[in-house]
């Protein structure tokens, strides 16, 4: 199988959609398959890996941190007919997306496209009246799905979404999954002593974007309350985005400053040795559709005590591998105290959700997505 992945974010950033896609690629390689790569140019990185193929991009922001690819290129067009492709995959709608979907119509391909992001949960980026950009975002997503085969949903409970944006092309669910090996056998030592935490310090961890997005001013506030009741308690945010300062800041507002820490970016191979050094992990966001950094918290053996949102229930139990609850401070708080009095709980809740880990392994995943492929009809003879 002859696969052509298009994506407006890939290496060296780091992000779920980045991860899901670096692990695509190397899943399919490791199954023997071809996986082709296009993608931004990111200032001053330098490509490490082949059949990986870059486009020009700019940076309008320094804020989102986020290059945006031309979706042209003189030197890549000409070489994509030339890759003898059996399927697009696509995991943005717009810029590359919008090349990957020009190919697959011209070559006569299947277009898959994998629904990752909640677009209009991230309208506060664009300085327009916001009923309008939601809008248009639900728009779009619909007149993408249109020119598709199909659309890959990685949580059950995100489906319900697309049907109400009107879509009606074939939409299967295919859960997010993650290589398990780096997690399984993680120690988290160094990162304990680097960070200067003695072994009677429960740490919660969070690791991703430090956007508006992710609520984590709400996390703070919550944190601040359990930190009184238990002077022992630290929490991790690893990551970085447009409010890290100010995150920064309202820890010290808050009086967290020695017991809040923000290493910033961290290289993603040195994340599994941050959850190992960690007890439990926690999220607040409820706009994620199936975050890997869940799944990852899961395999390294932490319970996950997060807001009961799309994608985070439905890979978490509550009160077998993790708690959950609805968006509320006083709740959320409730149950991050729970998690931090009762080692015991923590050991149980952690078990089982190493246990729940192991459902989302690559391999099975790379399978399944074959299989897919195969079924629209990648690798069959071509009518041209």
């Amino acid at each position: 199988m002859r696969v052509a992945i298009f994506t407006n974010a890939y290496r060296p950033l780091v992000s779920g959609v980045v991860n899901s896609v670096d692990l695509i690629r190397k899943g399919l390689l490791r199954q023997g398959h071809k996986a082709f790569v296009f993608a931004p140019q990111v200032g001053g990185f330098r490509e490490q890996h082949s059949g990986v193929w870059r486009f020009l991009s700019i940076s309008l922001s320094r804020k989102v941190e986020f290059p945006l690819p031309v979706p042209y290129s003189t030197r890549i067009f000409p070489l994509i007919p030339k890759l003898n492709l059996d399927v697009i995959h696509t995991h943005h709608p717009f810029l590359l997306g919008e090349v990957g979907a020009h190919f697959a119509r011209s070559l006569g391909l299947p277009l898959v496209y994998t629904f990752h992001t909640q677009l209009e949960k991230y309208s506060h980026y664009i300085p327009l009246p916001q009923d309008l950009v939601r809008k248009a975002a639900r728009d779009y997503v619909a007149a993408y799905a249109r020119k598709c085969d199909c659309i890959i949903c990685p949580s059950p409970s995100i489906r319900g979404l697309l049907d109400e944006y009107g879509v009606t092309c074939r939409v299967e669910v295919l859960q997010n999954a993650i290589d398990l090996k780096a997690y399984r056998q993680a120690d988290g030592t160094a990162v304990r002593r680097e960070l200067g935490l003695s072994p009677n310090r429960v740490l919660g961890i969070y690791t991703g974007r430090m956007g508006a997005e992710k609520n984590l001013d709400f996390m703070l506030e919550s944190f601040q309350k359990v930190h009184l009741q238990h002077p022992e308690a630290a929490l991790l945010l690893v990551g970085d985005g447009p409010l890290l300062e100010d995150l920064r800041q309202k820890a010290r507002d808050l009086d967290l400053t020695d017991h809040v820490f923000f290493p910033g970016r961290v290289p993603y191979s040195r994340i599994p040795s941050y959850y190992a050094a960690s007890d439990l992990f926690v999220m607040t966001s409820t706009t994620e559709v199936k975050p890997l950094a869940v799944l990852e918290g899961m395999a390294t053996g932490l319970p996950v005590v997060a807001v009961d949102a799309c994608g985070t229930g439905d890979t978490v139990t509550s009160g077998h591998d993790g708690l959950l609850c609805e968006c509320d401070r006083e709740a959320y708080t409730a149950i991050l105290q729970t998690a931090v009095a009762d080692a015991g709980l923590r050991r149980r809740l952690g078990q089982a959700a190493r246990q729940t880990a192991e459902n989302y392994s690559l391999e099975t995943y790379t399978h399944k997505l074959v299989d897919l492929y195969r079924d629209l009809g990648a690798g069959r003879p071509r009518r041209f």
